[in-house]
């Protein structure tokens, strides 16, 4: 009998992240929330910003895409250029 390997949620990638490594979640959001607040006033349903394509929900929710036509962002670049 084979033995199910345990789920991790996003969640919890999420807490870890923020416990072990020291993101600060709460800022992130601030972010992502400041970044897509004209879009969300103006009713739109997606913003690309910085490389980064956000879609917007009726009800609010934000989903993060990966970049813009296969782009990075420079803060994406710099991040990736500090963890090689």
């Amino acid at each position: 009998m084979s033995r199910r390997s345990d789920i991790v949620t996003d969640h919890a990638v999420v807490r870890y992240l923020e416990r072990v490594y020291g993101v600060d979640v709460k800022s992130l959001k601030r972010r992502i929330e400041l970044v897509t607040r004209e879009g969300r006033d103006q009713g739109a349903n997606a913003v690309n910003s910085g490389g980064v394509h956000y879609v917007l929900s009726k009800s609010g929710k934000v989903t993060t895409l990966y970049g813009c036509n296969d782009t990075v962002s420079r803060r994406g670049q710099r991040w990736r250029a500090r963890h090689k």
